[in-house]
């Protein structure tokens, strides 16, 4: 095989190596949508979290991104802004099975609550198991176990529509 040849060849194999990674995330919002691969999950600020899992009954250490983190990155109103009609909007976390929870966006303003809703990518300190990849939401303080979602692959900031 000629010396240009086989350099093109290594070259387009070096090439399709260097594929942006999928995202295992995206938040939406009605204005913005982002994406995020799980190394840009990585480099956002940590949290590390011990809370009690409803399903089994069993205190578990989780790391991962504070929700509230993430729904800024597409301008989510927080603090003073989180007034209003902004009261009426509602996150929605989707699962790669379907399944769905909704929060009051207020649940993730510290000015609202004192608890920190987690996404996490790991539990004691090992990757999430296969049945709850890529990421966890960590709802502490639920009484019920419904909105400990499993298999996260969207947070979506919703309005829901107006009532009778």
């Amino acid at each position: 095989m000629p010396r240009a040849a086989l350099l093109a060849l290594l070259l387009s194999l070096i090439a399709g190596r260097v594929v942006a990674a999928d995202p295992v995330l995206t938040i939406l919002s009605p204005d913005r949508t982002l994406a995020l691969t799980a190394d840009d999950l990585r480099l956002l600020p940590r949290t590390e979290l011990t809370a009690t899992d409803p399903h089994e009954n069993k205190q578990h250490h989780y790391s991962g991104v504070l929700v509230r983190d993430l729904l800024a990155k597409v301008g989510a109103p927080m603090g003073e802004k989180l007034r209003g009609s902004s009261l009426q909007l509602a996150v929605v976390v989707h699962s790669k099975d379907g399944y769905g929870t909704l929060f009051a966006l207020a649940e993730f303003d510290p000015a609202f609550s004192d608890r920190d809703l987690l996404l996490a990518d790991s539990e004691d300190g090992a990757p999430l198991a296969a049945n709850a990849a890529p990421l966890r939401l960590i709802a502490p303080g639920d009484k019920r176990a419904a909105r400990w979602a499993r298999m996260v692959t969207s947070i979506e900031i919703v309005k829901p529509g107006s009532g009778p």
